[in-house]
């Protein structure tokens, strides 16, 4: 179903885009379709060793744990997530907090870079397990995953925000309904 989907946006990339990377709405429409439905888990293992999640896992330090989270990425840093390097002391986990507001006009692209390179030092240096966490585990914490997976696995936008579907066992996802978030990453990865 997914590589369906994959086919039905590439088909009109190849239309409309002068780009040749769809348009905000194909992508919303690919991949959400009619359904708008949130995911149901409290976390979910979206790549390898990446981990988005709600507020109530980045705040279980015993889940985090059993997880084998060594780092954490609070989108939702001071804006509803309180908390932080001190919060995790003693257990080994390495923070990076961001404030991102929960809305349409936020310019989260400012972001892509430090988020990414901290993930992919993660991963690659300390062969670690990542939690990327905002208030609902749904717009924030996947854009910021679907940029690291662009800048770091060479992912187009599509590719990207496939992948993370897929690895959401075919749930389908409010996070494209954050039309600024996607609208920032669509527009960013023209550059």
């Amino acid at each position: 179903m997914v590589e369906d989907l994959y086919e039905r946006v590439k088909e009109l990339t190849d239309e409309r885009s002068p780009y040749n990377t769809p348009c905000v709405l194909d992508l919303q429409r690919a991949l959400v379709g009619e359904r708008l439905e949130a995911p149901t888990n409290a976390v979910d293992e979206v790549w390898p060793n990446i981990y988005i999640a709600e507020k109530s896992v980045a705040v279980n330090k015993a889940r985090l744990k059993r997880m084998g989270i060594t780092h954490v990425l609070n989108v939702a840093h001071g804006t509803g997530v309180y908390t932080g390097a001190t919060f995790y002391t003693g257990m080994g986990v390495q923070y990076l907090g961001i404030e991102v507001d929960d809305f349409p006009d936020c310019d989260i692209a400012q972001h892509f870079r430090t988020t990414a390179e901290f993930m992919d030092e993660a991963l690659l240096t300390h062969k670690g397990k990542i939690l990327v966490n905002s208030m609902m585990g749904i717009s924030r914490s996947a854009i910021l995953v679907a940029s690291y997976l662009m800048i770091f696995q060479n992912m187009s936008i599509l590719e990207a925000l496939t992948a993370i579907r897929k690895k959401l066992g075919g749930k389908y996802v409010t996070f494209l309904m954050g039309k600024g978030f996607t609208t920032c990453l669509s527009h960013w990865s023209h550059y």
